[in-house]
């Protein structure tokens, strides 16, 4: 037999992941747009509710205009009802029925309005869809990014399957709809720890700061990358250094623009505490409020017990890689500001587990179907949706009804995600089931 005859299968065997992943990516997008999009649309009929771009950009993408062509102060009451009739479609107000408790404020520090002001004399439209593109370039990227972080061989299929099912993910597709600056930060994470693992200090503090749009995802990162660089200051300065000068351009630049922006955010931010339909954190909603804030305190210093003794790891240690992965997962299952599309911060958790999956056969069977599970309730997305949107063709009104599917296993991914990490990460470490 000749090297074509001799495996008449093998093309086949070889493009069965990537052609999958592409089934389950235009399930997802078929689901979100052909299901979930058209029951929001009736439910806002039905209701009389007042329905706009629904952008989370549009207030960030208006302040910033207004800012630096017209002076205005994105933080007040005026341009706050600017917003609204751009995401609402009119001004709301929370106290009358049927309105959104989403005010729709500028709740950023103000310094986002750099990473925007090249878009401020382009029309709306063009900046959604130039958003649309620089999302979704810089979400495949981070696979990439990631993948050379953990020091895992780049294999292009790989590559191309993980990408597919990045973007075609529940918590992708709901933040790309929305327009969320999250998949910019995410983003920003993985490049700053890609440049940390290449030695590249400077592009790390510059990227680690401008995730800083963020602080509440960016500044747990920040606070570990700092204190793995005070452990080892001469080698490792340049990280301080860089985000050092980086946030203080942004900062005082940002004061310049609007002096005593800062106490106008502190406001802005309380007041989405208090407007924001938020649920209470992850564990809580899982074991209430009393044991679940006590298991949150656990986990928050179990973190924090990990840095410290990786502070002196150099970025390629196995344990140096486990710690970003660990942060990220734990911060979505305690943390009591998140929301689905939070979940693509669970990328470099479901990276690392792959560069690891020699480790799953050292592990007891027990460990094994934790971690097998942890799988399934990740891949339970794409199968619900592929289900539901398959029912679409049949039946839109069922499908509709059934459109809660897909969501079901979003409570357990980052717990099951945490405990897998843990589990391979104990193998890993002992060198038991290291290949």
């Amino acid at each position: 037999m000749n090297r074509f005859t001799q495996r008449p299968g093998s093309t086949a065997t070889r493009l069965l992941p990537i052609s999958v992943a592409l089934i389950m990516m235009a399930a997802m997008w078929s689901y979100y747009w052909g299901v979930v999009i058209p029951a929001e649309l009736a439910y806002a009929a039905t209701t009389n509710s007042p329905r706009g771009n629904l952008s989370d950009l549009y207030p960030r993408w208006l302040g910033a205009r207004e800012l630096i062509l017209h002076e205005r102060d994105p933080y007040s009451t005026a341009m706050t009802a600017d917003m609204q009739r751009g995401v609402w479609g009119r001004t709301v107000d929370a106290r009358s029925s049927g309105d959104p408790t989403d005010e729709s404020r500028f709740a950023y520090p103000l310094y986002v309005v750099f990473l925007l002001a090249p878009t401020v004399t382009l029309p709306f439209e063009l900046v959604q869809a130039l958003f649309v593109v620089i999302a979704v370039g810089l979400s495949i990227a981070s696979v990439w990014l990631w993948l050379r972080s953990f020091g895992e061989p780049i294999c292009p299929m790989v590559l191309a399957v993980v990408s597919t099912l990045v973007v075609g993910s529940y918590p992708f597709v709901q933040a790309l709809r929305v327009e969320q600056l999250g998949l910019i930060v995410a983003a920003l994470i993985a490049g700053t720890m890609a440049a940390v693992a290449t030695d590249k200090f400077w592009a790390a503090g510059i990227m680690l700061a401008l995730a800083m749009i963020k602080p509440h995802v960016a500044l747990p990162v920040a606070a570990w990358l700092l204190l793995w660089t005070f452990s080892k200051w001469p080698e490792r300065r340049t990280v301080f250094v860089s985000f050092t000068a980086t946030m203080v351009v942004l900062v005082v630049g940002a004061e310049v623009l609007l002096p005593g922006w800062i106490w106008k955010w502190r406001e802005g931010a309380a007041a989405y505490m208090r407007y924001a339909t938020l649920p209470p954190a992850q564990v809580q909603l899982m074991l209430g409020r009393l044991l679940g804030g006590a298991a949150a305190a656990a986990l928050i210093l179990a973190v924090a017990v990990v840095c410290w003794r990786a502070r002196y790891d150099s970025a390629s240690t196995e344990r140096f890689k486990f710690v970003l992965p660990l942060m990220l997962t734990t911060y979505l299952i305690v943390s009591p500001i998140w929301h689905n599309y939070d979940h693509v911060l669970l990328l470099p958790a479901a990276l690392l587990a792959f560069h690891w999956r020699a480790q799953f056969f050292g592990l007891r069977p027990f460990a094994q179907a934790l971690v097998s599970l942890s799988a399934v309730t990740l891949a339970w997305q794409w199968v619900a949706a592929l289900a539901v949107s398959m029912t679409a063709l049949v039946s839109p009104a069922t499908a509709q009804s059934w459109q809660i599917l897909p969501w079901l296993s979003i409570l357990l991914v980052p717990t099951s995600a945490l405990i897998s990490l843990i589990l391979l990460a104990r193998i890993r470490f002992s060198g038991a089931g290291s290949s």
